[in-house]
């Protein structure tokens, strides 16, 4: 593939990585950060160049990642989009219907594509990035209806040189599932989480560890992405209760077909997605 020019923004464990793998993939990557320093870190470990004033090269770059927080995405997309030249941008936010949805114009101009790249960690900041993050990964994209073909293809291209499996959204379908896929498996390991006692803690071992990883995510990164989801993470959550409330009557009334049925649901779902994964 000839090299492309790419300008990522918000250096963090996403944008770290996606910088790390571009560049792995032959991509010209320039490297954006509010504190020039990690710009300039991640320069020194080979992640591309570092710009301070990312408007002096955009008019010669054909993408703009931005990996900033899902709250200042729509307004940082709007201020990087009125630099010179004709990029393609996109963001990395796990939700998608709002940003799409304020950013409409743009994206119908062929200046803005959504993205979701269903990667990460609970560890966060280029220190911890990885240029394998995104390989193997499922990405959405979230083109609008009116937005040209070129557009959307130029960032299915671009999650594709890094090994991501690429998926087109509508954007309010893609908060529906990713609130079943991502949201709420967030919250019941919180909760599981939470439960933890001192009586208990002496016991914890693997299946408490693999249960309650991803409560150990940031807060505050989750509370912005719940309040941006929260109709769709609200139905989820409902419905789950819905599910436990199912279960504690079965307990309470010692009807083990109900118990076993009700596990059994979680098993046979389970199995659907290992047998995608085969």
């Amino acid at each position: 593939m000839s090299a492309q020019r790419v300008l990522i923004s918000s250096l963090g464990l996403m944008g770290g990585s996606l910088a790390a793998a571009l560049s792995k993939a032959g991509w010209e990557v320039f490297l954006h950060h509010r504190r020039p320093e990690v710009a300039q870190d991640a320069a020194s470990q080979g992640f591309g160049t570092a710009v301070e004033d990312p408007s002096t090269i955009t008019d010669s770059i054909s993408c703009m990642v931005i990996c900033t927080p899902v709250s200042v995405i729509s307004e940082t997309v709007k201020q990087f989009a009125s630099y010179p030249g004709d990029a393609v941008l996109t963001d990395i936010g796990s939700t998608k219907a709002m940003i799409c949805a304020d950013l409409a114009d743009l994206a119908k101009a062929g200046r803005f594509v959504g993205s979701h790249p269903m990667a990460g960690s609970h560890l966060q900041g280029l220190a911890n990035a990885r240029v394998d993050l995104y390989q193997g990964a499922h990405c959405a994209i979230t083109p609008h209806p009116d937005c040209p073909a070129e557009s959307a293809q130029r960032i299915e291209t671009l999650w594709q040189a890094v090994g991501c499996s690429v998926h087109r959204y509508d954007p309010q379908d893609h908060d529906q599932a990713v609130a079943e896929v991502s949201h709420l498996p967030h919250i019941l390991s919180s909760a599981a989480a939470m439960a933890l006692s001192d009586r208990g803690l002496p016991l914890a071992a693997t299946g408490y560890r693999d249960t309650t990883r991803v409560a150990a995510g940031s807060a505050e990164l989750w509370r912005e992405i719940l309040l941006q989801n929260k109709e769709a993470a609200a139905y989820q959550l409902r419905c789950s209760v819905k599910d436990m409330h199912r279960l504690l009557d079965a307990i309470e009334s010692e009807d083990e077909e109900a118990v076993q049925a009700w596990l059994q649901e979680g098993c046979d779902a389970r199995a659907r997605f290992d047998q995608r994964n085969q």
